[in-house]
């Protein structure tokens, strides 16, 4: 196979470079002649292939096979391929127009968005951050939430917690959702009695029976509400139970939408540290939230999500095996969303919370071993 590979690449050199120009051009070209290349996973690569070792010059051939290299690299990422992916964004970007902005609009921003998310993806933190900063430059506010969200993520990712919550910070300003920063604990817990008559009328049905969320600036002030505590939950927790306290009011005036779930998780939690009415609410709300997640085309990823949440809130009045089996489940939905960093937090909850009931440490052990063992699969 080697010799057979050194004859196919010297044959290959003894053409002349404009011819194998050429070759590739024409191989490509006939290659897109089949009206589902785009959706062929194995074709589209085929043809990208040939296209990026020549030069094209002709506008409608570079266009089109800008956006077959999008197509291409969505295909690498729903095969798990980023340092591939992220070659065929970038090499889709070098096609684009010269002044790609007002020429080629929407292709641009959506090679630049994928080109920032499968490299904040495979660790190449540079490459994300030059090209979020195009993008930020030269969106419009509304396409660049998607990019301005990733930025707040690149840089917790930095352990730069302040920078990114006040990114997030920024946008919810746009849509006239304001947070203090330095909420003193009087503040937080008069914030959460006031809401406690709201609270204390939900109930899973009153939950299913809102109508859909349909006002665009609020999905998305809740979107990233949502982003604001997942960074706040370490660094800043006083606003925690602020913006869920905003996510239920949002969730109730303007009607039930993904990000419901988690707020209704987030205030279950708020509810436990702030509030004196725990076995009512807070316990209440968990398991309002443990409720919603089955059946959620989401509810892999959310279980993996919030389970620590839920189990925090288990700890306190259900026996400590609840909170085991818990995160348990957590850790096989963590498995099949292919959320490593909260499967093995799930772990971690599942064996702390063995350890505290005084279990058979043998038995423990064996299934730690286990996981371990899955997890380093």
């Amino acid at each position: 196979a080697f010799s057979h590979d050194m004859l196919q690449e010297s044959t290959y050199q003894l053409i002349p470079k404009d011819e194998r120009d050429e070759l590739h051009k024409s191989i490509g070209k006939s290659l897109v002649q089949d009206p589902g290349v785009a959706d062929n996973a194995e074709l589209c690569a085929l043809a990208v292939d040939q296209t990026n070792m020549c030069k094209l010059s002709e506008p409608v051939d570079r266009a089109l096979f800008a956006r077959l290299n999008l197509a291409a690299g969505k295909h690498c990422i729903a095969a798990s391929s980023y340092e591939q992916a992220r070659g065929y964004f970038e090499a889709g970007i070098s096609l684009l127009h010269a002044k790609p902005w007002s020429k080629q609009y929407s292709l641009c921003l959506e090679l630049y968005e994928m080109s920032v998310i499968v490299s904040y993806m495979d660790g190449k933190v540079e490459a994300a951050s030059k090209r979020l900063d195009a993008i930020l430059a030269n969106a419009s506010f509304e396409d660049a939430l998607n990019s301005r969200a990733l930025r707040a993520k690149l840089l917790a990712s930095q352990q730069q917690y302040v920078e990114a919550i006040n990114e997030v910070l920024a946008v919810l300003s746009c849509f006239g959702e304001e947070f203090p920063r330095d909420a003193s604990l009087a503040y937080v817990s008069s914030e959460i009695n006031a809401a406690l008559p709201m609270l204390r009328n939900v109930t899973k049905e009153t939950i299913l029976g809102l109508k859909p969320m349909t006002d665009k600036s609020k999905l998305n002030a809740m979107k990233f509400m949502d982003l604001l505590i997942t960074l706040s939950f370490n660094c800043d927790s006083m606003i925690v139970p602020l913006v869920a306290c905003r996510m239920m009011k949002l969730s109730i005036e303007k009607g039930y939408c993904d990000d419901t779930i988690p707020g209704i998780a987030h205030m279950s939690y708020s509810l436990l540290l702030y509030s004196e009415d725990i076995e009512l609410l807070s316990v209440r709300f968990g398991r309002l939230g443990e409720n919603l997640l089955v059946g959620n085309p989401q509810e892999h990823s959310l279980r993996a999500r919030l389970t620590q949440l839920h189990c925090t809130v288990k700890y306190f009045l259900e026996p400590l095996q609840a909170a085991s089996d818990m995160a348990q489940n957590a850790y096989n939905s963590a498995r099949t969303a292919g959320d490593v960093d909260n499967a093995m937090l799930s772990l971690v909850v599942y064996c702390m919370s063995h350890l505290f009931s005084i279990p058979d440490l043998v038995g423990l052990h064996k299934k730690m071993i286990s996981f371990l063992y899955q997890m380093a699969k």
